[in-house]
């Protein structure tokens, strides 16, 4: 393993207190709480409400939600230090065994209460392009776990300029 070499000249970094982080990790769990859990819940019970079948299972549905909202603000929270890279790998392996799952469960088909129609859904194209974010996080987190046991601080000038 080599040495980190110095950060380049003219290159400063100010990266904010650990406070500041939590602060505003707090402030981006309460969307993030509302988006992964409030709204896929909400539209299934609703769902369940109209007597429809679900597609999903709440519990899954929340289980995930929580995992990703706190992995997703531990990551916030470590980005200046070397656990980020490892946290953003758990992050989005994660999301890609759910969006996996998802995949396994993205052909539906449910009867229109109170009547003999039934409709087919399928939306595997969309959850298979869906597959394509949390992979590319995935190897962006194991660059930048390889590049911070490699060169420690190197990317903080660019992650956290002065």
């Amino acid at each position: 393993m080599s040495t980190p070499g110095p950060i380049p000249a003219g290159l400063h970094y100010r990266v904010p207190s650990l406070g500041w982080r939590i602060t505003v990790a707090s402030l981006r769990l309460i969307p993030l709480m509302l988006l992964f859990i409030g709204l896929p819940v909400a539209v299934l019970e609703f769902l369940e409400s109209h007597s429809i079948s679900l597609p999903l299972s709440i519990a899954v549905v929340t289980i995930a939600g929580v995992v990703i909202t706190a992995l997703s603000t531990a990551r916030y929270i470590a980005k200046p230090n070397r656990l980020y890279g490892p946290l953003s790998i758990a992050s989005s392996a994660f999301v890609l065994i759910y969006v996996f799952y998802i995949l396994g469960q993205s052909t539906y088909a449910f009867q229109v209460p109170g009547s003999d129609l039934t409709v087919h859904l399928a939306y595997t194209t969309l959850i298979e392009l869906l597959l394509l974010v949390p992979a590319l996080a995935l190897l962006a987190g194991v660059v930048t776990t390889v590049e911070d046991a490699r060169a420690p601080r190197e990317r903080l000038p660019y992650d956290y300029p002065a």
